[in-house]
């Protein structure tokens, strides 16, 4: 045997045994992106200077079709601690306007479908039930991320390099109705506050 595929045989043994065994490959990705999707969107989410905004809603403009249209005027209700699910026949005046650009809407709703698919609450998200194998997953992706990100400076270059080569921008889409993503919202608010 060359020492060449002992070298090989070795590695793939050090992967093999540092990756937990899932029952299947969507509660792995569903666990590594929850963890993946929820360290991007709260690093980008409070990015306020210019130009590290623009370019952000730049990348995501160049990288998506429609993503333009994604810039969401949400209605906050302080008291109800919800957003308004419709704006028709509503008194805004009373209600906190709130922005939510492409990025923002398009990240926070791949997150949203990970955490709720099935139609329960998930695990990593929200703490519920979790197996170790799933907090490991959880935490490798929020590892993984902060290996990747350089900082404020080096937005594009982690969104160009990093971030569209990560498994969990497959799940980033546009099709995004405004009610639907704000009655997911609502529901990741309800668990936060609860």
């Amino acid at each position: 045997m060359t020492c060449l595929k002992k070298l090989l045989i070795l590695l793939s043994f050090i992967v093999l045994k540092n990756i937990p065994l899932y029952a299947s490959e969507d509660t792995y990705l569903r666990d590594y992106c929850s963890g993946y999707l929820e360290e991007v969107y709260w690093t980008l989410d409070p990015l306020e200077e210019e130009p590290a905004r623009g370019e952000i809603i730049q990348f995501f403009e160049k990288a998506f079709p429609n993503a333009e249209d994604l810039n969401f005027d949400l209605y906050y209700s302080p008291q109800e601690r919800q957003f308004l699910e419709s704006l028709e026949g509503v008194d805004l005046s009373s209600y906190t306007k709130v922005n939510y650009p492409n990025f923002e809407v398009i990240l926070l709703d791949a997150y949203l479908q990970v955490m709720l698919e099935g139609g329960k609450d998930y695990c990593p998200a929200f703490w519920d039930d979790c197996s170790e194998q799933s907090l490991q997953t959880f935490f490798l992706a929020a590892e993984d991320f902060s290996q990747s990100w350089q900082g404020e400076e080096d937005v594009l270059t982690f969104l160009q390099n990093d971030f569209s080569q990560n498994q969990c921008f497959a799940l980033l889409q546009t099709e995004i109705d405004q009610q639907s993503f704000t009655q997911k919202l609502n529901l990741l608010i309800e668990k936060l506050v609860e």
